[in-house]
């Protein structure tokens, strides 16, 4: 089944999918230190992706918990019958970048969102016009990464059919730094303006 709507860390309908990125079994950032990022605090407005023909556009609301995750909050615009995703997420900084490790949870619009095992890393970046990237992991290249050695990991010709990576904690924080393990981030997922 295709990957349909929108994409937090993610990768937001996933929820309503069979099919999803590559996960992780361990959050990416442990051996750094998992901690809010003020940067994405706030609302932001994403445009729908070309496939997604129901809505206008989503806002995202990323709230920032005591306990050092951020719940994310994805709601349709004004006016739009509600189909509410909720999302609750850690992050980690890598220089310009960051990495959110993402979890769907139960909402009022979908209770049983079918989350994977693990986390779904997408890294997101500021562009030189303030506007927030989200990316998430080539399935092909996670899957040939594996094969390769370069990182533990299940390519899911036994399962799922989804690429899991099992690294530890230090391994998968290396590997994820690495120019290697930040190249595999090239799905572009959406594009985030700070809503005023």
């Amino acid at each position: 089944m295709k990957i349909i709507g929108l994409i937090l860390a993610a990768a937001a309908a996933l929820a309503l999918s069979a099919c999803f990125p590559p996960t992780t079994t361990h959050p990416v950032g442990t051996t750094i230190g998992l901690k809010n990022d003020p940067l994405l605090v706030g609302t932001w407005k994403a445009d729908p992706p070309p496939d997604e023909t129901d809505h206008k556009f989503y806002y995202y609301h990323f709230l920032p918990g005591k306990d050092g995750t951020i719940l994310a909050v994805l709601a349709p615009g004004d006016g739009e019958e509600s189909d509410l995703i909720l999302v609750k997420l850690t992050t980690v900084r890598l220089g310009a970048a960051g990495i959110m490790n993402v979890r769907f949870l139960p909402g009022p619009d979908n209770a049983d969102v079918g989350q994977p095992a693990g986390t779904i890393p997408v890294l997101y970046r500021l562009d030189a016009k303030g506007t927030l990237l989200l990316f998430t992991p080539n399935e092909g290249k996670v899957k040939d990464a594996i094969r390769a050695g370069k990182i533990a990991g299940n390519t899911g010709e036994n399962s799922s059919g989804d690429a899991v990576i099992t690294a530890d904690g230090p391994a998968l924080d290396r590997f994820f730094l690495s120019p290697a393990g930040l190249a595999l981030f090239d799905n572009k997922v959406t594009v985030l303006k700070k809503s005023d």
